[in-house]
């Protein structure tokens, strides 16, 4: 394989140097040679080798893709979000020596080559991608092949038609490994799918909610790294109220309120997003499917959601030290990127593209998944973002053959390629440095999903009323959510009656 082959010759390069530094070179007049040292960072890139390999896995799909496919210079066209989130989401880039835009490039080379086309990527301003999609769609331009849009923003989009069902399109292998399967589950309604995430775009990774840890801080604080509590499965609440409660300190302060050049030391920081992520981590959803695989209102008579939401009101709610709130600004003083790396917090609940984020700062963090409810919790629950990129494919496409095809490839490639360079090199060495770390980052990785109500928009009101009462320390749940559940009700009765209606593949 030309992975294999890749790092053979890396391998060559790498002893040759060595060889080189240690004999000298004839041709030079000193009688010595300055020693080529590498770092270990160099080191564990030069001898890059794959901790799993996912091709062993999707093995079937190479005799699936047809022999003689060619689409005579087809010029494939992707639309995309210009940068945001610091959060790596690139589907063309040009080859620059960094690990993911080179693999990606050389992936887009492979299925040019293979098909005889060329890609394309054009972007749009993240806010803006939804409402110029819309524009393009129902101005009948077939424009893009492929569309990436915010999962939350599609829902209005997807009630005017203006999607294909990704089920009806043979040549996407939508059903296997190679795409995120818990996310299709969950957004499949009535045997319709209109978004997926997969690979191809790396936000559906990156955006994954998970906690980091100031190593130093609960070093000096005489507390055991959680690592194994983690990797235990006993990673909970009541662990991470222990532990923030142990770094919560006034030190010399007032109060806890926030001051940019105070002193206080907190235990979390976070966005206004962290109660929504944490309740899902704790097993806490709006709706849940019944026998027949139809979903429900069932907040209000599911126990675990109103314990769930009373203990985070309790956690961030008092002024107490537990909990202190960042600006979105994530790396301005106030911001909570910037207030953990100014070591005044000792766990960060952010997305996992804070790893890259953090990479140069010089404190020492650990990586964590979101806490259970309790230990007997079946698993953890890593939420992905929920306006995470998604893939979508407009009503304007009338080459769906193709369409799946292409997509399919690359996705499988950037499954069978992109990802473990990404995993290995990008994060588990550039960013987390530690086995243990890099152990939790599987871990995170593999319990990847999503609240099913937020991306369809059913609870979005219902959802920013509880954070506002967690957030403010207002316990007023149950009346709060008997006041919204007719809202919910019905629109999640409004999608169960229009996806039939929506876009078919014609015969």
């Amino acid at each position: 394989m030309k992975r294999f082959f890749s790092a053979f010759i890396a391998l060559i390069m790498l002893f040759s140097v060595l060889s080189l530094a240690s004999c000298g070179d004839s041709s030079s007049d000193s009688e010595s040679t300055e020693p080529v040292t590498l770092s270990s960072q160099e080191l564990a890139e030069s001898m890059y080798i794959e901790t799993y390999d996912p091709r062993a896995t999707a093995q079937t799909y190479i005799e699936d893709v047809p022999k003689d496919t060619t689409y005579d210079g087809y010029e494939f066209t992707f639309l995309n979000s210009s940068a945001i989130y610091y959060m790596y989401i690139y589907l063309d880039p040009d080859m620059t020596g960094d690990v993911l835009d080179d693999t990606c490039f050389e992936r887009n080379l492979l299925a040019e080559q293979k098909f005889d086309i060329t890609i394309e990527e054009e972007t749009q301003p993240y806010n803006e991608l939804a409402s110029y999609a819309k524009t393009i769609i129902l101005a009948d331009e077939d424009v893009y092949d492929v569309m990436y849009v915010p999962a939350a923003d599609l829902t209005p989009l997807i009630s005017e038609n203006l999607f294909r069902d990704l089920l009806e399109i043979d040549e996407l292998h939508i059903d296997n490994i190679w795409w995120d399967q818990p996310l299709i589950t969950r957004n499949t309604i009535e045997n319709r799918l209109f978004y997926a995430t997969s690979d191809l775009n790396l936000m559906a990774f990156e955006g994954v909610w998970c906690m980091y840890f100031n190593e130093d801080m609960m070093t000096d604080l005489g507390l055991d790294l959680p690592y194994s509590l983690a990797l235990d499965g006993k990673w909970t609440y009541d662990e991470l109220k222990r532990y923030c409660a142990a770094a919560a300190n006034l030190n010399g302060d007032s109060s806890f309120t926030f001051k940019v050049d105070g002193n206080a030391g907190y235990g979390l920081v976070s966005s206004s997003g962290s109660p929504t992520n944490i309740s899902y981590g704790m097993g806490a959803e709006y709706a849940s499917r019944d026998e027949n695989g139809r979903y429900h209102f069932t907040a209000d008579t599911d126990p675990r959601f109103n314990q769930v939401w009373e203990l985070l009101v309790n956690f961030y709610g008092p002024n107490d030290g537990l909990y202190v709130l960042g600006t979105p600004m994530d790396l301005d003083p106030d911001g909570y990127y910037g207030i953990f790396m100014a070591n005044r917090a000792l766990f960060l609940h952010a997305e996992l593209k804070g790893a890259t984020m953090l990479r140069e700062w010089e404190g020492n963090f650990g990586l964590l998944p979101q806490p259970k409810f309790d230990a007997t919790q079946e698993s953890y629950n890593s939420n992905v973002f929920s306006r995470c990129l998604s893939f979508c494919v407009p009503n304007t496409n009338t080459n769906l053959e193709r369409t799946g095809t292409i997509i399919d490839y690359l996705t499988y490639e950037s499954y069978a390629e992109l990802m473990p360079r990404y995993y290995d090199i990008h994060v588990a060495l550039k960013a987390l440095g530690k086995q243990e770390s890099i152990d939790v980052l599987a871990l995170v990785r593999g319990t990847r999903g999503c609240e099913v109500a937020v991306p369809f928009g059913w609870a979005k009101d219902l959802n920013d009323k509880l954070t506002s009462l967690a957030l403010n320390n207002e316990m007023a749940l149950a009346s709060t959510i008997e006041s919204y559940k007719e809202q919910v009700v019905t629109n999640i009765n409004m999608t169960y009656e229009e996806y039939p209606t929506h876009n078919h593949v014609e015969e």
